[in-house]
């Protein structure tokens, strides 16, 4: 998980400023304007340079929904209009993860198994606004992302543990498209493009999976580098 800025409320589009101002005191399932709610969640996307909040998957509008950092509960939660109370998590239409449906294109496949933020329901998770958030987690070559051995408070693991479980981050996948990045992060390395170059934004956008690339190649570069070479070749072979 990446650390993203809390969103300013200052910094919300206009036109979502504009409708809030017209509907004083609404909830967000009365936020029906497609218009606005697509401006809003590209704004999200945009600030979270093209990654999910939870898995750091590529998302864009169409494979994308607005999530809420304090869940709704349905419909309770004081703070459901709130810019600062949103991101853009990946999979916009969880009914495509029904039994019966069938994927037609390699995003849809990806999003057939439900997870981050319509998986979580109301459930506490590690919020990417915590600036902490980036310590919880670590990666391996497998592509399975699991708690940080570095944590050692007792509520901070089972804060961990749980976000893996409920935002279901270890989903196959996940797992495959999270180790296909670190694989083609170190070969890209090997390459000889720059560590910069390799976990650079371009146009706006971050790698996918960043936090697992650029675990890759802290590896790939570090004093471990001759056993992060193995590893890769092991799983990878």
């Amino acid at each position: 998980m990446r650390h993203i800025e809390i969103p300013r409320e200052e910094d919300a589009p206009d036109a979502f400023k504009y409708w809030k101002r017209r509907h004083p005191g609404a909830k967000y399932y009365r936020f029906k304007d497609a218009r606005v709610k697509r401006v809003l969640k590209d704004s999200l996307i945009a600030r979270q340079k093209f990654l999910c909040c939870y898995c750091e998957s590529r998302i864009d509008g169409e494979n994308s929904h607005i999530e809420h950092i304090e869940p709704q509960m349905g419909g309770l939660s004081e703070r459901s209009m709130d810019y600062s109370n949103m991101a853009a998590s990946c999979i916009r239409d969880p009914k495509k993860n029904e039994p019966d449906f069938i994927p037609r294109t390699f995003e849809e496949l990806v999003g057939s198994t439900l997870h981050c933020g319509h998986a979580r329901g109301c459930n506490r998770v590690v919020s990417p606004y915590d600036e902490r958030c980036e310590r919880f987690f670590e990666y391996s070559f497998s592509g399975r992302v699991s708690v940080s051995r570095a944590l050692s408070d007792p509520d901070e693991i089972a804060l961990a543990e749980d976000s893996i479980e409920y935002l279901r981050l270890n989903v196959p996948s996940l797992v495959l498209l999270r180790r296909i990045a670190m694989f083609e992060a170190v070969k890209m390395l090997g390459d000889g493009i720059p560590a910069d170059a390799v976990l650079g934004e371009s146009g706006g956008k971050l790698p996918p999976f960043y936090p697992a690339e650029k675990t890759a190649v802290e590896k790939a570069r570090g004093a471990a580098k001759p056993a992060a070479q193995e590893e890769v070749s092991e799983q990878f072979a």
